[in-house]
């Protein structure tokens, strides 16, 4: 998914929620996306779906980058006929070379599911990290006219 496509036509809704990076923070944005989303009747066979994948891509920017004390900022998009989340954090990034979308995690691990679940849950997944931080783009489509 290039960026630019997941943003064509104009947003109905845009917010923003910037977190602490901690576990206790995980609460308040599953709270956010649901708030968020609520107005938007179309969206709500998928709200699950969309918190789910929230949850996890900003567990993974708390547990992965606890080097930093920079907030995560976690930005919401209603287009027409998809909602584009975007969790951004200012870690030190993750291996480039880790393949993705991920393949299904041995069962008996005890992590290594959160990429997997994103990439099962959203329509769409970008990734792109490096030194400076790392910002996960995930896109959910919805039926716009559910008539």
């Amino acid at each position: 998914m290039a960026a630019e496509d997941a943003f064509v036509g104009r947003p109905k809704k845009i917010s923003r929620y910037n977190l602490e990076p901690t576990a206790s923070s995980l609460t308040s944005v599953r709270e956010f996306i649901r708030t968020t989303l609520k107005p938007f009747k179309p969206v709500e066979p998928i709200v699950h779906d969309i918190v789910s994948a929230t949850h996890e891509a900003t567990k993974n920017a708390v547990v992965h980058n606890p080097q930093t004390d920079a907030p995560i900022e976690v930005v919401c998009k209603v287009m027409e006929d998809a909602v584009v989340i975007e969790v951004n954090d200012r870690g030190s990034g993750f291996n480039h070379e880790a393949q993705l979308p991920p393949e299904l995690p041995d069962p008996e691990s005890m992590e290594g599911r959160g990429m997997f679940m994103i990439y099962m849950l959203m329509d769409e997944v970008e990734t792109r990290t490096g030194t400076s931080g790392t910002r996960v783009t995930m896109l959910k489509r919805f039926d716009s006219d559910p008539s």
